[in-house]
C-alpha cells in the first residue's frame, strides 16, 4: 500500500478493508501499484481476492430480467465458458495489459453488448454471407440487423461488382426514391452478464523467443533458439465454467422476427466459433449453449478437425501459480509446442524472416490473428496431484548399485532415476519443501483445430494495410490446417507437455492421426513452400534453430512393465548413467544449459578425494547460461506396455553444430543401450506407500465387459455420493459399471439425491470413463421429433423396478 498515489488518510482508511471486501474495479484501477511482472503478478492477486457481492447480483439480474420482458421482442439465451475469457486487456489503468472488462458500478465482469454486437456481425459476414445463395438478400439482412453508416468502405463495397452491397432507398422496387445513407440497426444487443458472480483468475502467458518474434521484418540475426530467456506477461481472466446470459430485443415493435432469430444465430455462432475478448485464436473465449448443441459453421471456408488427447504418461503442467487449481493443459501452452514442432520441419530451408513471416501466417503475430485456432476442452474432472518423489522410487543402496539402479556406481553418487529425470518437481531448500502438482496419465482433453484461408506476406506488415490486404501469396484452410495437424502428430509422437517433457513426462496420444508418418508432415511442409514459391532446398546454415532433416534417432526401447511409474524411474537411471560416462567433461554441455561440472561444493564432501576434489564450474555456450535440451524423450503405450522413443536435434550453440552432433549420437548409442538392458530385467518391487499402480499407470489390456455407450446414446445409470471437484455430480453407468462426470451438472433437479437411477445422455465414452448429461428441454424436444411421443418418463425412459 506504500506506492499508491493518494491521500494519506485515505491510504490509511483502505488498509482496514480486507481484499475480500474491495470493489473489484477499484483495487484494479485506483489500489493497484505498477511495476514489473512480479510486481504486476501480486497487484492481481489482490483483485483476485476480491469476493463480490452474490446476493445483489441475484437481485439486479432479477430486475434486469423483468425489465426485459417489458421490450419488444425480448429473447435471451445462455452460453458457458469453455476456456479463459479475457476482456479489455489493453484497457488504461496502472498495470500493463493485464485489465478486464468490469462493471463499472457493481463490479463484476460482463460482456459489453458493443462488442458482441462487433463479433456478431464479424461471424455474419465471414463465416454466413459466404454459405447464402441470394448474397444480395443476405447483405441487406445483415444491414438490416446491424444499421449501415456512410462511411468509405461501405462507398468501396457498393462500386466493387464484387460484393452484394447496394444503394438502400425508401422503396427499394423504386431506382429513383430517395437514398438512405444511414440507419440503426433494428436488433439491440444488450450487455451479458454472468449468472453467478465469476471468481477471477491470474493467467499468464509465456513468450520463449522474445527477440525472434519482435525482430525487424528483414531480420535475420535472431532464430527462435532454445537459449532465449521466457518472458511471462500476466493478467486477469474469467476461468472455465461460467454462464452468462445473452439478451437481444427489438428496436421496434414492427422489426420482423426472423431478424432477431437471425441475429441469435450469429452471435451464437461466434461465441462458440469465433471466440470473444483477446487471445481467441490461443483459445481464450470460446462458449457453448447451456441449451443445445453449437451451430455448425455454414461456410466451407473454416474447416475443423477434432480429436482426443489422453495423457501418455504423469505431466507436471501450471499456470500462473502453480498450484492444483491451475494445473491443467492450457491452449497457450498447447499451441506454443505445436508452433515450435511447426518449426523443425521448414527450419534449414528457410531464413530466418521467412521462417518468422510463414509461421505468422499460419499461427498469427501481432499484425494479424493466425490461421489455425485451437479449442482445447478437459473431459471429465482432472484431479492434480502434490508431487511425492518418494512414493513413486526410493532405492535403499544395494539397489542403487544394482541392475536396477547404475551397477557398481557408489551409491553416494547415485540419484534416483525418477528424481534425476524430475529435478525440481519436489525439492526442499533451506527447509522448505516445494512440490510441483502434476496429473495422472489417463487425462483426457477434446481438442479442435479450426483452420481459415490466409495469406503469406514477405513482410507481415502488409497483412495489417487494407491497401496490400490481398496482394499476398494464399494459403487455403485445407494447407493451413495439414500443417496444424502434421506439428500435432509430431507432438504426439516424439514430445510432451509440461515442466520435464523432454525427459519423458506430459507424453500425450492423439485418436485420430494414426495415418501419419513423418514423411507425411514433410512432404506436407514441402508442399507448402513448393506452392508459395519458397526455398525448397534444405541448407544447414540456416537450420539455427532444430530441424527434422538434422535429427538423430528415433531410438525405440519397448518396456512390458505394469507401472509406468517404473518405466520413468527406468528412464531416468539411463540418462544419468550416460551422462557419469562423461563425468568432468565440458562437452557436456551439448546436453543442454544450465549445467556444472565438478563439485558440486566449493569444498569436498565426506566421500570425495580431496586431492583429485575440484571446485564447481558452470558451462556456458556461445548463447550463453541456458539452452533447452537437444534430447526428447516419448513414451507410447502398446498392448504389451510401452515404448520409450528418444530423438536428439543436433544444436547450433551447443557450441557448435559438429561436436554437438558427435556428443549426441554418443550419448543415443550409450543410452540406447543400457535403456535396452534395463527393458530386458524383471520389473523393480514398488517402493512403500507405492502400491499397485492406478489402472491409469499400468500398461493397457483390453476391455472385456459389456459394450460402451456411444455418444448421444440415451442409458440408465447412478447417481453418486461422489462429486467432482467443482461440486457437480458422477454417476455409474449401469450395464457397464463405469462412472464419470454429469457435464451439465447445474440441470440435474434439486431433488435427485445420490442412489436414484436416471436417464442420462452419453458425452463421451472410454474403458476408464463415462461422461454424461442430464437431458435438457431441447434433447427431449428432439427426441419426440425422431421417435414421437415418447411413453413413460423423459425421452421415453421408465424407471426400472427397484
Amino acid at each position: 500500500m506504500n506506492g499508491l498515489i493518494l491521500p494519506q488518510s485515505t491510504v490509511q482508511l483502505l488498509s482496514r478493508v480486507p481484499d475480500a471486501q474491495r470493489h473489484p474495479g477499484l483495487q484494479l484501477d485506483k489500489f493497484s501499484i505498477p511495476g514489473n511482472q512480479m510486481a504486476q503478478k501480486q497487484a492481481l492477486d489482490h483483485v483476485c481476492r476480491t469476493s463480490g457481492d452474490s446476493g445483489l447480483l441475484n437481485d439486479l439480474a432479477a430486475r434486469r430480467r423483468s425489465l426485459g420482458n417489458t421490450l419488444p421482442g425480448y429473447t435471451a439465451f445462455r452460453a458457458t465458458t469453455t476456456s479463459p475469457l479475457a476482456l479489455h486487456l489493453a484497457r488504461a489503468s496502472a498495470l500493463e495489459n493485464a485489465g478486464i472488462c468490469l462493471h463499472p458500478l457493481y463490479g463484476f465482469a460482463y460482456l459489453p453488448g458493443s462488442g458482441l454486437k462487433g463479433m456478431a456481425r464479424a461471424y455474419a459476414e465471414t463465416i454466413w454471407l459466404p454459405a447464402q445463395s441470394d448474397q444480395k438478400q443476405a447483405w441487406r439482412d445483415i444491414e438490416d440487423v446491424f444499421g449501415w453508416a456512410p462511411h468509405p468502405d461501405r462507398r468501396q463495397q457498393i462500386h466493387d461488382p464484387n460484393h452484394p452491397a447496394e444503394v438502400r432507398r425508401q422503396d427499394d422496387h423504386d431506382p429513383k426514391s430517395p437514398e438512405i445513407s444511414a440507419s440503426s440497426g433494428n436488433i439491440i444487443f444488450h450487455d451479458a452478464w454472468p449468472e453467478s458472480w465469476p471468481k477471477l483468475i491470474v493467467d499468464i502467458v509465456n513468450n520463449h523467443h522474445p527477440e525472434y518474434y519482435q525482430a525487424e521484418p528483414n531480420d535475420n540475426a535472431h532464430p527462435p533458439g532454445d537459449w532465449e530467456n521466457p518472458v511471462p506477461v500476466y493478467f486477469l481472466a474469467v476461468p472455465p465454467g461460467v454462464t452468462f446470459t445473452f439478451p437481444l430485443a427489438k428496436r421496434h415493435r414492427d422489426v420482423p422476427d426472423r431478424l432477431v432469430e437471425l441475429a441469435r444465430d450469429w452471435l451464437l455462432g461466434a461465441l462458440c466459433h469465433l471466440g470473444a475478448g483477446a487471445k481467441t485464436a490461443t483459445g481464450y473465449g470460446a462458449f457453448r449453449p447451456v441449451e443445445g448443441n453449437a451451430p455448425p459453421p455454414p461456410s466451407q471456408r473454416r474447416l475443423t478437425f477434432e480429436t482426443t488427447l489422453e495423457l501418455v504418461t504423469p505431466a507436471f503442467l501450471a499456470g500462473a501459480n502453480q498450484q492444483a487449481e491451475d494445473c491443467d493443459l492450457r491452449p497457450a501452452t498447447l499451441r506454443g509446442l505445436l508452433r515450435w514442432w511447426w518449426r523443425t520441419m521448414h527450419a534449414g530451408f528457410l531464413d530466418v524472416k521467412t521462417l518468422r513471416a510463414l509461421e505468422a501466417a499460419i499461427w498469427g503475430d501481432t499484425n494479424s490473428s493466425g490461421a489455425v485456432r485451437i479449442l482445447l476442452e478437459p473431459m471429465g474432472d482432472v484431479s492434480p496431484q502434490p508431487y511425492d518423489k518418494r512414493s513413486k522410487a526410493n532405492f535403499k543402496d544395494e539397489q542403487k548399485r544394482s541392475h536396477h539402479g547404475i551397477p557398481g556406481e557408489d551409491p553416494r553418487k547415485v540419484t534416483q532415476g525418477l528424481w534425476y529425470a524430475s529435478y525440481g518437481m519436489d525439492e526442499t531448500s533451506k527447509g522448505q519443501r516445494k512440490q510441483r502438482h502434476y496429473l495422472e496419465p489417463g487425462a483426457r482433453w477434446r481438442l479442435r483445430l479450426v483452420a481459415r484461408p490466409t495469406r503469406y506476406f514477405a513482410n507481415r506488415q502488409d497483412a495489417s494495410d487494407p491497401a496490400k490486404a490481398r496482394q499476398g501469396r494464399q494459403i487455403t484452410a485445407e494447407q493451413a490446417l495439414e500443417q496444424a495437424k502434421a506439428a500435432l502428430w509430431l507432438l504426439c509422437h516424439f514430445g510432451g507437455v509440461g515442466s520435464k517433457a523432454r525427459k519423458g513426462f506430459g507424453s500425450l496420444a492423439a485418436d485420430s492421426l494414426t495415418n501419419y508418418t513423418r514423411e507425411n508432415c514433410q512432404r506436407s511442409a514441402e508442399q507448402l513452400r513448393q506452392g508459395l514459391g519458397l526455398p525448397n532446398t534444405f541448407q544447414a546454415a540456416r537450420a539455427e534453430s532444430p530441424s527434422w532433416q538434422q535429427v538423430l534417432g528415433p531410438v525405440e526401447v519397448a518396456f512390458s512393465w505394469p507401472n509406468i511409474w517404473s518405466v520413468l524411474d527406468q528412464v531416468g537411471f539411463a540418462y544419468e548413467s550416460a551422462a557419469h560416462l562423461r563425468a568432468h567433461n565440458p562437452s557436456k554441455l551439448a546436453l543442454g544449459l544450465p549445467r556444472q561440472i565438478h563439485g558440486p561444493r566449493p569444498h569436498p564432501l565426506p566421500h570425495q578425494n580431496p586431492a583429485t576434489h575440484r571446485p564447481p564450474r558452470r558451462l556456458h555456450g556461445p548463447m550463453g547460461g541456458r539452452h533447452a535440451s537437444p534430447v526428447h524423450i516419448h513414451i507410447e503405450r502398446r498392448d504389451s506396455g510401452w515404448v520409450v522413443r528418444v530423438v536428439a536435434f543436433p544444436a547450433a550453440h551447443l557450441p557448435d553444430l559438429n561436436t554437438s552432433r558427435t556428443f549426441l549420437e554418443e550419448f543415443l548409442r550409450d543410452f540406447g543401450s543400457d535403456l535396452q538392458r534395463r527393458a530386458d530385467l524383471s520389473p523393480p518391487s514398488a517402493p512403500p506407500g507405492q502400491g499397485t499402480a492406478s489402472p491409469s499407470q499400468r500398461a493397457p489390456s483390453h476391455f472385456t465387459g459389456p459394450a460402451l455407450p456411444k455418444p448421444g446414446e440415451r442409458v440408465e445409470a447412478v447417481l453418486l455420493e461422489e462429486k467432482t471437484k467443482k461440486g457437480g455430480w458422477k454417476a455409474r453407468h449401469v450395464t457397464s459399471n463405469i462412472s464419470g462426470p454429469i457435464v451439465n451438472s447445474g440441470e440435474v433437479p434439486a431433488d435427485k439425491k445420490a442412489g436414484d437411477i436416471v436417464p442420462l445422455i452419453v458425452q463421451s465414452a472410454n474403458e476408464r470413463e463415462i461422461a454424461f448429461r442430464w437431458p435438457t428441454a431441447a434433447d427431449e424436444q428432439r427426441a419426440q421429433k425422431s421417435q414421437g411421443k415418447p411413453k413413460g418418463g423423459p425421452g421415453g425412459w421408465r424407471p426400472r423396478d427397484r
